[in-house]
């Protein structure tokens, strides 16, 4: 019995061991994340000496697929709704789409961790879904100013960026340009087409990748690490058509969205489970082996 209990020591010091290392990563990783800043440069302004980017008032991210049909509806009902003080950044974030894009994709999954095409996030944390999304967007840019800040004195030339700040966090370069439905008789305005990632600390990075590309204009952004807690601005949300279904790669997995703290602690207790039989059977063997040698001895 003393064995026994000893094995069940061993167990639950090991889980003891683990578990503060897996739920200490699951909260790096559950980190809340902001988008701070964002500026936008356009090509003919960079072919400009003195090129000033503009910091949009509201910064859009609209995830879409050309198999979409709802996004073909909502292409054509942002077109009325984009003014000087507003941009969208498009993403294709279905691999069923020729202008798939990896890094919208992790974007769509890891970061905003969304479901659902079509979808809008308003200044990095206002979520729209449903069949009203045009019509609610209207009302959340109407109601609705922007706090970009964090970045200054932001240079491309020479196919470099460099940049001033005193933000911890990630700075990206999205490479953006007008890209041709595959269906439909017109083009995406600022689809992303390539993007770079850096330590905002580092205040300089090569985008010669990027500025090879055919494209049209270039998004910074800066933005503290960290997935997002979106706040719904819809009044009839999460009506869209499923991003998982329509993926050849099955690339989300209801398995890996689980907390991985909850996961080892499960995994612990279903193993214990499965060892209680053993041990007992093991025990019994250990007391029987003692009760022989007993009457060896006696006898």
């Amino acid at each position: 019995m003393q064995r026994c209990a000893l094995v069940f020591v061993l167990i639950f010091v090991c889980s003891g061991l683990i578990l503060p290392s897996v739920q200490a990563q699951e909260e790096t990783m559950e980190s809340e994340g902001a988008t701070l800043d964002v500026l936008t440069f356009s090509d003919d302004c960079l072919e400009q000496s003195n090129c000033i980017p503009a910091r949009p008032q509201h910064f859009v991210e609209y995830f879409a697929a050309d198999w979409c049909e709802p996004c073909t509806v909502l292409d054509q009902d942002l077109e009325e709704l984009i003014d000087d003080e507003t941009f969208v950044m498009r993403h294709h974030p279905s691999p069923q789409d020729l202008t798939y894009n990896s890094i919208s994709n992790q974007r769509f999954n890891v970061l905003y961790r969304l479901l659902f095409l079509p979808t809008l996030i308003h200044n990095g944390e206002g979520l729209l879904t449903g069949t009203s999304q045009a019509q609610e967007l209207s009302e959340v840019l109407s109601n609705s100013t922007s706090v970009f800040s964090g970045l200054s004195d932001v240079e491309l030339s020479n196919e470099s960026v460099t940049w001033n700040t005193s933000v911890e966090g990630t700075l990206t370069v999205w490479r953006i340009g007008a890209v041709p439905h595959e269906t439909e008789n017109y083009s995406h305005p600022n689809m992303v087409i390539g993007a770079l990632h850096f330590n905002a600390l580092d205040h300089q990075g090569n985008i010669t990748e990027l500025m090879t590309m055919n494209g049209t204009g270039v998004v910074v952004m800066l933005e503290r690490d960290g997935v997002r807690n979106l706040t719904v601005r819809s009044t009839s949300p999460a009506l869209g058509l499923d991003l998982i279904e329509n993926e050849d790669d099955g690339i989300l997995s209801s398995f890996n969205e689980q907390p991985r703290g909850h996961l080892a602690i499960v995994t612990t207790i279903f193993l214990v489970a499965l060892m209680l039989p053993a041990l007992k059977m093991w025990n019994d063997a250990l007391g029987r082996e003692t009760v022989h040698k007993s009457s060896d001895e006696e006898s």
